[in-house]
């Protein structure tokens, strides 16, 4: 199926501490905004982007909206989740919430939605949650640029790079010292 679209689906972010792993997800989401995918009410977030909008939800309630994502149809929906090994790591607690949650990502491309997550180099999130990322994707700032390499995905593996924005300006988008919580 053809599409305009540059990610979709379920899309990770990984790197090392302070690479840019937030700032590049902060990017792509503002840039899904401005072409029009998105509307900024319909975006969750653990992750505030306040000239969007878009206030930072505790990750409790991130993991509501994904409970009920598939059985509401809860359509046309960015979901930004910040340190994803946090809420879903792969040594994390295996209750029937979580699992179900997990299954309901498999849905949504068919509901429209995108999800973009990040998680730190070396941790893991959980098998189905990785099992349903399209894409992974490496940021990198090299002066006042944020490169983003295609590392997986879509793409057949093949390097691709992205560039959405100065860093200089994507930093002002958010609080880059804002903890998720």
């Amino acid at each position: 199926m053809e599409t305009d679209r540059l990610i979709e689906g379920v899309v990770k972010i990984r790197g090392y501490m302070r690479c840019g792993k937030t700032a590049s997800m902060v990017a792509l989401a503002v840039n899904e905004i401005k072409i029009g995918h998105f509307t900024p009410d319909k975006v969750i977030s653990n992750v505030s982007i306040p000239s969007y909008g878009i206030e930072q939800q505790r990750n409790s309630e991130i993991i509501d909206f994904l409970a009920r994502m598939k059985e509401e149809e809860l359509r046309g929906w960015l979901i930004l989740i910040d340190e994803a090994d946090q809420l879903f790591s792969h040594r994390g607690y295996t209750g029937k919430q979580q699992s179900q949650v997990l299954v309901n990502i498999w849905q949504t491309m068919k509901l429209d939605n995108l999800i973009i997550y990040t998680m730190h180099e070396g941790l893991g999130v959980d098998l189905i949650f990785r099992e349903a990322t399209i894409m992974s994707l490496l940021p990198e700032i090299i002066g006042d640029r944020i490169i983003i390499y295609t590392i997986d995905g879509r793409f057949g593996g093949d390097p691709y790079l992205l560039e959405i924005a100065p860093a200089s300006e994507v930093f002002k988008l958010y609080d880059t010292k804002q903890t998720v919580y």
